[in-house]
Formats: C-alpha cells, structure tokens, sequence
C-alpha cells in the first residue's frame, strides 16, 4: 500500500503498487466505458450487415465473393474485435486507476484529519485526475489549522 500523505512533501512522487486500488469505483468506471464501446461495436455491425444486405439484394454478383469467404472474414473480424476489446479493457483499467487513486487519497487524507492530525494534505501524483480539488482541499486545511493555531495560542 501507499505510505502516508504525511510522507510524502509536496510535489514528491510516489508510485501505487496495484492497479485496483478502490476496486468497486474502478470496476463500475470500466464497465461503463466497455459497455459504451461495445454498444458502438454493436451499432455498427448492425449497420454494416444492413448495408451490405441491401447491396446485396441490389447487386448479388458483386458481393458473391465477400459471402462465399464470410466465414473467414468473419473470424478474422471477431479476433480483431476481441483484440480490441482487450485494448479497452486495459485503457479502462489505467484511466480508472487515475480516478481510483485520488479518491483513495483523498479518504485516507480524511481518516487521518478526522483522528486530529490536521497537518495532513493530499497529494496526488502528476497526471492523476482531481488535482484541482486536491489544491482546493490542501488551501482549506491549512485555513484549518491556522484557525485551531489560532485559538490554542491564544488568538480570538
């Protein structure tokens, strides 16, 4: 697992040892995309077999061929389309592991404030998505804590 935010100084790097880090929030992120890019897959072949039956129906000697080699055609057009899929499963995969890895962050950040450490910040790594909020929540804290410094020196 990750060490600590506390760890970590501000604009250090760190690198998660998993891929399914919030597996329930990254698995419904992938499904999701899959099901959208098959959805695609689906209208299109859709659309290509009632274009090509209507060619057919119009001009049977020139799409002869292509239904004599269907079954190789076919074959070949299903590999390439697991291949496919697979490909978009492992961009779902990385593309929810940079959503994941925030919000895991963010809750393990909160865990610890919620415990009274209220030197802890969140910091994500480059590239990863909610760096905005992450700034946003970083600037609250420290609002935070200068307000509860405030009032234990003394200050009104």
């Amino acid at each position: 697992m990750d060490q600590p935010s506390s760890c970590h100084a501000k604009g250090n790097q760190f690198k998660r040892r998993t891929i399914f880090i919030k597996k329930g929030l990254q698995f419904r992120y992938m499904t999701l995309i899959i099901l959208s890019v098959l959805a695609g897959l689906m209208i299109m072949a859709f659309e290509l077999t009632f274009t090509l039956s209507d060619i057919f129906d119009n001009y049977p000697v020139l799409l002869q061929p292509l239904y004599d080699n269907f079954p190789t055609i076919a074959y070949g057009f299903i590999y390439k389309i697991v291949i496919y899929v697979v490909f978009v499963v492992l961009i779902s995969a990385i593309l929810s592991h940079k959503m994941a890895g925030p919000v895991y962050r963010f809750e393990q950040t909160c865990k610890a404030i919620a415990k009274g450490d209220f030197s802890q910040r969140v910091h994500l790594r480059k590239g990863d998505d909610l760096t905005d909020l992450q700034d946003e929540f970083n600037k609250m804290m420290d609002r935070v804590e200068a307000e509860i410094n405030k009032k234990q020196h003394g200050g009104v």
